[in-house]
């Protein structure tokens, strides 16, 4: 397959509790052309240890860090984060130093889940909206010097609760360095027409999660290929001139042990090959 960068998270490995060399030596036999690192804590995931053993593998697979996902999940953020008053600011410190660190590790992308905040209408007048506008105008500013592109990533039922929003709030926004994470199997779940997105986003797309989903679930996480043909968005994608990366995000699939984080990999990979076969 040609085109974009093709990465793997590692977070699809952890349901398997995969060491970080174990994770690195399947994504480089898989022939993944690099890892996004996910992030809930940057002291944690990211602390001096762990970046320095990402470095160390990186440089011994040939396979670089190309983005890392700071994820705000409610389980971890239960007052909520980037849209709360009182807890925005660790939200957007986090995000920072998230970007901070993935930047020393050759990251180009620093993906952000505002997933802890509830929906709400996506109207700058409403003080929730405002507020995530805000934050991401701060994580976007205070990462520029480090060359990193914020990525929101949408997702059904939450405050960016789909790619309109996402497009919407980057807009509004107005930095340079703000775009949007279309994550495709959020997409399918809120029922949205995949093969429209890349047009719709435009220039505004920095970064792609794929996965696939049915049923309206939003946490499938499934293998590109296994509800739906992938040819045509990734067409569609092509004809935008798409330049960025794009990363499996099959967390879902794993963790429901329906799948290992190999297996997933190895299914995603054979549906991408077989719509998008290598050219020239």
């Amino acid at each position: 397959m040609t085109g974009p960068r093709l990465l793997n998270a590692d977070w699809n490995f952890w349901p398997g509790h995969l060491a970080p060399s174990a994770i690195w030596a399947v994504c480089a036999e898989l022939g993944f052309d690099g890892l996004e690192l996910g992030v809930y804590d940057p002291d944690v995931e990211l602390s001096p240890e762990r970046v320095a053993e990402a470095a160390a593998l990186a440089r011994h697979h040939d396979l670089p860090v190309g983005a890392a996902l700071f994820s705000m999940p409610s389980t971890r953020w239960p007052e909520g984060g980037l849209a709360s008053a009182e807890h925005r600011r660790r939200a957007v410190n986090a995000a920072i130093e998230t970007g901070h660190r993935a930047a020393g590790l050759g990251a180009a992308v620093l993906g952000v889940w505002p997933g802890a905040d509830p929906p709400h209408a996506p109207d700058a007048s409403h003080d929730g909206w405002a507020r995530t506008a805000d934050s991401l105008a701060a994580i976007a500013a205070a990462v520029a010097a480090d060359g990193i592109v914020v990525a929101v990533e949408a997702k059904p039922g939450q405050a960016v609760a789909s790619t309109a929003d996402a497009i919407r709030v980057c807009g509004e926004v107005g930095e340079g360095n703000l775009g949007v994470l279309l994550d495709t199997a959020h997409a399918l779940a809120g029922g949205e027409d995949l093969d429209l997105l890349p047009g719709e986003a435009g220039a505004g797309l920095v970064h792609v999660h794929l996965g696939d989903s049915v049923g309206g679930d939003a946490d499938a996480d499934l293998p590109p290929g296994a509800a739906h043909d992938f040819g045509s968005f990734l067409a569609a994608l092509d004809r935008t001139g798409y330049a960025g990366a794009l990363s499996f995000d099959l967390y879902g699939a794993v963790a429901s042990g329906g799948y290992t984080g190999e297996a997933a990999s190895r299914a995603g990979l054979k549906h991408l090959r077989r719509v998008r076969p290598a050219r020239g």
